[in-house]
């Protein structure tokens, strides 16, 4: 005879709750005598829309800008596209969204490319900045600094505190009938590894909300920018392309995890 098909849940409601509270338990230990790598939820909210703003780095201010980012024993700078149909080349890549989860509120990231050891492009995090303050394996704690990212009316507008107390700003119309864009696939698969300046990289894993993301291209008319942080003089004024996802984006990290 088949097992009981009693629709009661109550038991297995209490059931499933001690079971996982004692595997939580155990992974606790674990990853504290460093057994097993810790895991975190990493979920990029719907709204305010998370923008990219990516910029080609000047051709005669290339070797300033290896020099001025100073990368650790072996990394390298890689190029990059960020559509597909693009011409691959060296990029500077600010991204600005709100998290929520362990790690919540706006965040900003300036990211170039690097290639690792097998000649794959990566994402390297040169500066980030957080609302509620974070970790990072070059700072190590962070206090909160000024990061605001919101929608008003029908824009996303956005300030991000850079070195020095210096200013990045921009204001992103919202409009539906701005063009679908498609992200090249290197660039999304560089979300793999995530590299910080000193070498420690941040494994990440991502779902379909990543790679069938609704990505839209905004009309260099229909945004605005001021740049005052240091990184505006190794870059072009006007980004390559702004690009704006409609949706959420769901990932799990396991950070630090060549440490």
């Amino acid at each position: 005879m088949l097992a009981d098909t009693n629709p009661s849940r109550t038991g297995r409601r209490i059931l499933k709750r001690v079971l996982y509270s004692q595997l939580a338990l155990r992974d606790a230990f674990m990853i504290l005598i460093g057994r097993q790598r810790p895991h975190l939820s990493f979920k990029v909210l719907a709204n305010p829309c998370s923008i990219y703003m990516n910029f080609a780095i000047k051709k005669d201010m290339e070797q300033q800008f290896v020099d001025y980012i100073n990368l650790g024993d072996g990394l390298s700078l890689a190029p990059m596209r960020s559509l597909a149909g693009d011409e691959p080349g060296l990029m500077l890549t600010l991204n600005i969204y709100e998290v929520s989860g362990l790690v919540h509120g706006p965040r900003a990231e300036w990211s170039t490319y690097i290639a690792d050891s097998d000649g794959i492009p990566r994402y390297m995090v040169l500066e980030a900045r957080a609302a509620a303050g974070s970790m990072d394996p070059v700072n190590l704690f962070t206090k909160p600094d000024r990061v605001e990212h919101r929608v008003t009316g029908d824009r996303i507008v956005s300030t991000v505190a850079s070195e020095g107390g210096s200013l990045f700003s921009s204001s992103i119309l919202i409009d539906e009938a701005h063009p679908m864009a498609k992200p090249a696939t290197e660039w999304i698969e560089a979300n793999d590894y995530i590299y910080w300046r000193n070498g420690v990289c941040d494994r990440t894993w991502y779902d379909a909300s990543l790679f069938n993301a609704r990505v839209r291209s905004v009309p260099a008319g229909d945004f605005t920018i001021s740049d005052e942080t240091p990184w505006a003089r190794f870059i072009d004024p006007q980004p390559g392309n702004v690009l704006r996802y409609d949706g959420a984006l769901e990932f799990m990290i396991s950070p630090w995890f060549n440490v």
